[in-house]
């Protein structure tokens, strides 16, 4: 039995898992949110905490700490230069878990983790309400004047395909000069390609 053992596996093996989790808080550190799986979130959680406690210290040590963790000079120097003094007077509780839902596929339940700068009543107070469409009316359909339909000529029952298409191509139905109506008697034998022998 797994009690009083904090770890979340993951489904994952250790290195694997603390790669995941390395490069995840590195993500956070950067961009001050991420979006991935509550259990991953509950995890990442404990380790960015613990790496904006370093940057408030902000001793060679504490950024030697940091580094052994995120392995990125710009992400630690993040760290200790914007975070760390953005929660100098707060005593703990940095990051915040927002859960989304489930998402299609697998149905994962997946939240967002950011760093608690603001309260989520400030948020919500600051975000516009969407304004509502105002109502279009549809103009009124006037029925159109019908036009005739042409009279088209009746093509014989066994038509060569090809006068068929110049037909509909050419409704005038003088046949271009190169194009497919146009019938192989008004060529000269001059003008047709030579035929060859095959033997």
């Amino acid at each position: 039995m797994r009690h009083r053992r904090r770890t979340r596996k993951l489904g994952l093996k250790t290195a694997h898992r603390q790669a995941v989790l390395h490069n995840m808080v590195s993500s956070l550190i950067q961009h001050g949110r991420i979006v991935t799986t509550v259990p991953r979130a509950k995890e990442i959680r404990r380790l960015a905490d613990r790496m904006v406690t370093l940057a408030k210290a902000g001793t060679v040590h504490a950024r030697r700490q940091a580094f052994d963790i995120v392995r990125s000079r710009d992400v630690v120097m993040r760290l200790f230069s914007h975070w760390g003094p953005q929660f100098n007077e707060r005593p703990g509780g940095y990051t915040r878990i927002v859960r989304l839902g489930q998402r299609r596929g697998d149905a994962a339940h997946v939240s967002i983790v950011e760093f608690a700068t603001e309260s989520l009543e400030k948020i919500k107070a600051r975000a516009p309400s969407r304004p509502m469409r105002p109502e279009v009316s549809a103009p009124p359909v006037v029925p159109a004047a019908v036009a005739p339909a042409r009279e088209e000529s009746p093509t014989p029952p066994f038509a060569d395909a090809t006068e068929v298409l110049a037909a509909s191509e050419n409704p005038s139905g003088s046949p271009e000069e190169g194009s497919i109506g146009a019938s192989s008697e008004t060529l000269t034998s001059e003008e047709l390609p030579p035929e060859k022998d095959v033997s």
